[in-house]
C-alpha cells in the first residue's frame, strides 16, 4: 500500500471520497463533488488505500504567490481511526510536497479536537493563532503551520 495522488478519477471514486468525508466530518466542513473536483484539478488530493479500499484522504490547495499549501481536509474512514493512517498520509504527502519545492503547510483545526491537535503537534505543526468565529458564529479554529524545508 502507498500514497496515491488523484489526477483523473471517475464519479464512483469521487462519490466514495465524499461519503468518507461526510462520515468523518458529520456534515460540517466536508468536501462535496464540486469542491473535490476543483481540489483534484487545481490542488492536490491524496488517498491511502488498503486492499482496494480508501482508508484516508488528504486534500491540499496552494496558497497563491507562496511556496505554501493549505491542508483543506484530512479524513480517515471511521473503522480505520486510531491506527495511525492520518499520520501516515500526512507524512507521505509531506514528502511529495518537499520534493516539489513547497516550504510550508498550514491548516485550521477545531480547538476542541484534541486528538487532531496532538497529532499535528507530533508531526511538527505549531499553533500560530486562534481564529474566532472563523467559519461562523461560535465556530472557532486554531491556525497551525509547519515549515517543511
Amino acid at each position: 500500500m502507498k500514497l496515491k495522488e488523484l489526477k483523473d478519477v471517475d464519479l464512483e471514486m469521487l462519490n466514495k471520497i465524499v461519503e468518507i468525508e461526510e462520515e468523518a466530518f458529520e456534515g460540517n466542513g466536508n468536501v462535496d463533488l464540486w469542491i473535490l473536483k476543483a481540489l483534484i484539478r487545481y490542488g492536490k488530493v491524496f488517498v491511502w488505500e488498503e486492499a482496494g479500499e480508501i482508508v484516508s484522504i488528504a486534500e491540499y490547495m496552494q496558497v497563491m504567490d507562496k511556496r505554501e499549501v493549505f491542508l483543506y481536509g484530512l479524513s480517515t474512514r471511521k473503522k480505520y481511526r486510531h491506527q495511525g493512517w492520518a499520520k501516515k498520509i500526512m507524512q507521505e504527502s509531506e514528502k511529495y510536497l518537499v520534493a516539489n519545492g513547497y516550504e510550508e503547510i498550514s491548516l485550521t483545526v477545531d480547538p476542541q479536537n484534541e486528538i487532531a491537535i496532538d497529532m499535528y503537534k507530533k508531526l511538527g505543526f505549531k499553533i500560530k493563532e486562534y481564529q474566532e468565529n472563523e467559519y461562523g458564529i461560535g465556530v472557532h479554529r486554531y491556525l497551525m503551520k509547519k515549515v517543511i524545508i
